[in-house]
């Protein structure tokens, strides 16, 4: 009778655990029109303009490596509307000439890519797939990357999954990467696409091995709502008991170990503590969901209401850690951590195309 009154409750704390919510977005109690075409986002509401057209008016932090944590933060508190500080942020990220030649090409490419999905099978280029945390038994939030490696094939190129643990820590799977890429040579390069936990991993590969001759094989990254420098998300989970012992139960329930979700968190003098030399043969596309409060998700909005105090946020990392110095930065407004908000399939695609065009002449 007790060892199933323990079950009870140990299956209690699943149903309501705070870090497997559902995907879905939120409802909204109130009607805005959403027909003006601007700022990037062709069904632009009433409200997001008037956020972006305050972004526009700053003449403060006009360079977007400016905006790093502890300025967001300010901006955050000085206003007391993290959907200003976020505003801020895409804004600069759109106006920034790289990021805005970038976007520029890619709304040309896409309406090509419509009529007629290129080829470059005779490139033999390798589309490589580095996943999310839980991305074995989670495929439904996207985190194995299967709808990017589909999209890849359709443009000629082979894919591959690393087969790194999906808890494991991110210094021992971005060894696995490291010789992943050392042992792979059948193709005439690769591109390496991360998601979320993925990102860490290969920022660490890169600290790790980018130095070596095999690694110039890697001609392009495409990092998808990256956890680049970690999440304090994970120190609230550590500081709370409650979250701390559903977060173990957790993972002692699923077999998961709890080491490899600890090693992704913030802290300084960390594991991702720091700022990213990329190489330069390597072209990098970083690409940051900016959500408004009221576009964000159920899975994502405990995280997210938390992580507010430290400034605007996609639900699992601040904005101001996802910049990337030297990679051109794709922010996609709307979006959380979780990407609900699609984003054209022929526009990813163009993403792809951009990073071949430029890396495998």
């Amino acid at each position: 009778m007790k060892s199933k009154l323990h079950l009870f409750i140990i299956l209690i704390f699943f149903v309501y655990c705070h870090i497997d919510k559902k995907l879905d977005l939120p409802e909204s109690s109130k009607t805005v029109q959403c027909l003006t075409k601007e700022y990037g986002v062709e069904n632009l509401c009433d409200d997001e303009k008037r956020y972006l057209d305050w972004a526009k008016s700053q003449k403060q932090y006009t360079k977007l490596n400016q905006l790093n944590r502890e300025t967001l933060h300010n901006i955050t508190q000085e206003t007391l509307d993290v959907d200003k500080a976020a505003a801020l942020f895409y804004y600069r990220a759109i106006e920034e000439p790289q990021n805005k030649k970038f976007l520029s090409y890619l709304d040309k490419k896409q309406y090509e890519i419509v009529k007629k999905v290129p080829d470059f099978s005779k490139k033999n280029i390798l589309f490589v797939m580095i996943p999310g945390m839980f991305y074995k038994d989670n495929p439904q939030v996207g985190a194995d990357g299967k709808s990017f490696r589909v999209l890849a094939n359709k443009l000629g190129m082979k894919d591959v999954l690393i087969p790194i643990d999906q808890t494991g820590t991110v210094q021992n799977n971005a060894k696995i990467i490291c010789d992943f890429i050392e042992k792979e040579n059948e193709s005439n390069g690769m591109i390496i696409a991360s998601v979320s936990k993925g990102s860490s991993e290969f920022k660490l590969a890169i600290k790790e091995c980018g130095d070596k001759e095999f690694f110039k094989k890697v001609k392009g990254w495409y990092n998808v709502g990256g956890v680049n420098k970690g999440t304090e998300v994970i120190n609230e989970v550590q500081g709370n008991w409650r979250y701390r012992t559903e977060s173990k139960l957790y993972f002692w329930w699923k077999g998961y170990k709890y080491d490899g979700f600890l090693s992704m968190r913030y802290i300084k003098n960390g594991p991702l503590d720091f700022d990213l030399e990329i190489p330069k043969h390597i072209m990098t596309i970083n690409v940051i969901a900016v959500p408004q409060f009221r576009f964000v998700t159920e899975r994502a909005r405990p995280f997210y209401e938390h992580l507010i105090r430290f400034g605007p946020n996609d639900g699992m990392t601040l904005l101001g850690d996802s910049y990337m110095e030297g990679a051109i930065t794709f922010p996609s407004w709307r979006n959380d951590h979780y990407f609900q908000w699609a984003i054209y399939q022929e526009r990813v695609q163009a993403i792809m195309v951009y990073m071949i065009e430029n890396q495998f002449k």
